[in-house]
């Protein structure tokens, strides 16, 4: 797979995410404003329906991916040698523990 193919699968993959993350993003975000107040155990008792911790795990994923691509073209664009790769590993690394961390105490709140 050469360079171009690659630019053009980020283009696709970071305009899909980012109409992922609109089309759940913001009935979310409209959800938790109506629940602000309520307190703790009531926000659990939300995402512990499937209905809404499946997609916030999928939007989630979508985010941290959304975010991988766009700072790693970032770094592409600014950095050059021996920091930019060491930046891109360290941006791997904190998606990956981000994505990771926040699926998984979604996944444990909604279940548990």
């Amino acid at each position: 797979m050469n360079r171009k193919s690659i630019g053009t699968q980020h283009f696709i993959a970071q305009r899909l995410t980012a109409l992922v993350n609109l089309l759940i993003g913001i009935p979310a975000f409209v959800i938790f404003l109506s629940v602000y107040d309520e307190g703790y155990p009531t926000i659990k008792n939300l995402l512990s329906q499937e209905i809404v911790w499946i997609p916030m795990a999928i939007y989630i994923l979508s985010l941290t991916y959304h975010m991988k691509i766009g700072v790693g073209h970032m770094l592409d664009d600014y950095f050059d040698g021996g920091l930019k790769v060491f930046l891109s590993l360290m941006n791997n690394v904190y998606v990956y523990l981000v994505a990771l961390l926040s699926t998984v105490s979604l996944i444990i709140l909604g279940l548990f």
